[in-house]
């Protein structure tokens, strides 16, 4: 499918065809200026919000993404502390009672079991960085050495490429482990910032029109 080709509806929402045409599944998103930004899909089926369903995996209507995946990603790409709304649209013959609140624990759950997966992983890049000074260290002091001894090993006339490469195997040195212990674990937190949002979203469940309804609009 080509991505340029993707519709746009008056109301500015994008709509993502990721499956078979007679079971459209529409992600689309809005932000209303002082009330906060709202997210709606439109599911075939409620585990879509989870998993993806079974089909064919090189039809071009293909949806790879989940219903969170797609909020997630949104919310992160958006710099925006104001309240999340989540209409989630489901054929009527899904529909069952008490499922805003099913969906609502569910997506807590999710949330939070990201979020504490997240902080694992950030602990753990941490770790990694701290644990890479054992190969940093020696190749920083390595490259000291060369600088402080080019004179005994090429003369006092000096060289400028044992000088430069020196200081490279420096900044190669020390440059992994801070960019590893400092910037990496950042995105981690930046999801997390995401997934509090999505957790206290609030939430409706309605049911969607027919596809021939639809097309007439």
């Amino acid at each position: 499918m080509n991505e340029n080709a993707i519709p746009k509806t008056a109301q500015g929402f994008h709509r993502l065809d990721c499956c078979h045409p007679l079971r459209l599944l529409i992600y689309s998103c809005t932000v209303i200026r002082g009330k906060g930004q709202e997210i709606e899909l439109r599911l075939n089926h409620a585990e879509d919000m989870f998993a993806l369903a079974q089909t064919d995996l090189f039809s071009e209507y293909r949806n790879y993404l989940t219903g969170v995946e797609y909020c997630i990603s949104l919310l992160r790409s958006r710099r925006m502390r104001s309240p999340v709304r989540l209409r989630l649209s489901l054929p009527e013959a899904e529909v069952e009672d008490g499922m805003t609140d099913r969906f609502r624990v569910a997506l807590r759950r999710y949330c939070n079991q990201r979020m504490r997966y997240n902080e694992r992983e950030r602990r753990a890049v941490r770790l990694g960085g701290v644990r890479s000074l054992l190969v940093g260290v020696p190749i920083v002091a390595i490259g000291y050495l060369l600088v402080i001894f080019e004179d005994r090993l090429v003369g006092r006339a000096g060289n400028i490429v044992l000088d430069t490469t020196g200081w490279v195997l420096v900044w190669v040195g020390i440059w992994f482990p801070l960019d590893t212990f400092f910037f990496s674990p950042l995105g981690y937190g930046r999801e997390n910032q995401a997934l509090r949002r999505l957790r206290d979203a609030e939430i409706s469940v309605t049911t969607w029109e027919s596809m021939t309804a639809l097309d007439r609009h």
